[in-house]
């Protein structure tokens, strides 16, 4: 994987202060500008996969965005909701372990930290997997293929070292970003921001497109057979072929 090549890749774009201009705004508008910001990192990873020498996308078919945005945040959910369901348990008996006493309090305790650590369990394996939920859906465009969950795990399994990797960069990258965000007066965070996005979802397609198997010549044309001239006599003057 090149990290380097994901961190620079959008200053080679010959428009990228317009696309990145437009992807810091959209970011702003509540809700539907975090759908077309997804899918406009949907539709990077296919761009990266295919080869495509500017892989930046136009800002375009914004109909196509929302949809493959929403499509791709239903996915995530699904696979959050163990996360969600996990909270509850967590919260619910440091709260009540406040007004008890004694062994009930502690018990109460145990059984929050309990499920405090499936939770964080849980996270990390989610951090993990959601990398591998991008590029399943990126390849075919439908929420089934983010629920493959033989398909998605076996990715994860097959490519756990540059997924590990990508998700250690992207949490830099983020960390990053927030803090050159801060420094450019705040409002500088919304682009730096949308940047790490999609030094993120380069990353991610560059895990993609080293998993697929090289394209090969299956077809390659025949050697050519020696053929026989219509009409070839032998030593003793007869037409071997009459």
């Amino acid at each position: 994987m090149d990290i380097g090549k994901s961190l620079g890749f959008v200053f080679e774009d010959k428009k990228w202060v317009e696309k990145m201009l437009i992807g810091g705004l959209i970011s702003l508008v509540p809700i539907i500008g975090a759908f077309w910001v997804m899918g406009y990192g949907v539709k990077l990873v296919r761009n990266v996969r295919n080869g495509d020498p500017e892989p930046l996308p136009e800002w375009e078919n914004f109909g196509d965005l929302l949809s493959d945005g929403f499509k791709l945040f239903v996915i995530y959910f699904v696979w959050a909701i163990p996360l969600i369901i996990s909270y509850f348990p967590t919260l619910l008996p440091a709260i009540l372990a406040q007004d008890a006493g004694g062994d009930t309090s502690a018990a109460l305790g145990i059984v929050s930290a309990c499920f405090g650590c499936l939770m964080t369990l849980y996270g990390l394996f989610y951090a993990v997997i959601s990398p591998a939920l991008m590029v399943k859906f990126a390849d075919i465009g439908e929420i089934s293929a983010g629920l493959d969950f033989k398909g998605i795990l076996d990715f994860v399994k097959k490519n756990l070292g540059q997924i590990v990797l990508v998700v250690i960069v992207g949490i830099a990258v983020s960390l990053i970003a927030q803090l050159v965000g801060l420094i450019l007066c705040l409002i500088g965070i919304v682009f730096t921001l949308f940047w790490a996005r999609i030094v993120m979802a380069h990353m991610i397609a560059q895990i993609d497109k080293d998993d697929r198997p090289q394209e090969q010549d299956v077809f390659k044309p025949a050697t050519p057979l020696e053929t026989l001239p219509e009409n070839s006599d032998d030593d003793s003057g007869h037409s071997i072929i009459s």
